[in-house]
């Protein structure tokens, strides 16, 4: 797993194959925190088309940042209620050759500038680096962080003290909300599909989500709501 660490003093490091430390409790404490674990790309910032392959892809480049409409708003609203915000993004393009190291940390600044204009940011974020048929060597790996591994959000959590319990995993995509499910978090996904488009797809193992939203805005309602009533209970 790799790190790229707090939104204005960044560090990273590129995780190893497996990590035998990854443990969590499942007990709630008063003492951990609630989290919302994010997706990066169509969730927090807009999907490019890559020529190449025909198809939606992360961006490689700064200047093909844009963010998801709301997205600022989102992540603001999220540590208002008193969320940690913990980005965990699977970007494949390092093991396929596709991207390099430095051209993903420069496209996460880029990322991270953009929300800072708009007054927010996340406090940690997450990116598993690997495919297991990829073409760099070092990278080519299964691995137990590339999402729907609950990887980055169980080694996220024993690192920041996150009770699991009370966060949700937020994204685009059904490997999101796997991931997230087997964490043990609740879990939202953001599609702009109607729920009985969408339904089909949930008969993929631990593929339902809690909650589905078809924005951003819609999202931290949802999330802000569930809070509040589980604060009064």
């Amino acid at each position: 797993m790799g790190r790229h660490v707090k939104r204005k003093r960044a560090r990273s490091r590129v995780g190893q194959r497996s990590n035998p430390a990854l443990q969590h409790s499942s007990t709630p404490s008063p003492h951990f925190r609630p989290a919302v674990f994010i997706d990066r790309d169509g969730t927090l910032n807009e999907m490019v088309y890559d020529e190449t392959h025909g198809l939606l892809d992360s961006p490689r480049r700064p200047e093909q940042v844009r963010l998801v409409k709301g997205a600022a708003e989102f992540l603001r609203g999220l540590k208002k209620a008193g969320f940690m915000t913990v980005v965990v993004t699977n970007q494949p393009g390092v093991a396929k050759g596709t991207m390099t190291l430095e051209e993903l940390y420069a496209v996460n600044r880029k990322i991270a500038r953009l929300l800072e204009a708009g007054r927010s940011g996340w406090d940690d974020l997450c990116f598993c680096p690997h495919h297991p048929k990829g073409a760099k060597r070092a990278f080519a790996v299964k691995c137990n962080c590339r999402k729907p591994e609950p990887g980055m959000l169980i080694q996220a959590a024993g690192e920041h003290g996150i009770d699991l319990r009370r966060s949700w995993m937020v994204g685009d995509g059904l490997n999101d909300v796997q991931a997230g499910r087997a964490a043990g978090c609740r879990t939202l996904l953001v599609s702009r599909l109607k729920l009985d488009q969408v339904g089909k797809f949930f008969s993929l193992k631990d593929a339902r989500p809690d909650a589905v939203a078809p924005g951003l805005k819609e999202a931290l309602r949802i999330i802000v709501a569930a809070k509040a009533k589980g604060d009064r209970s």
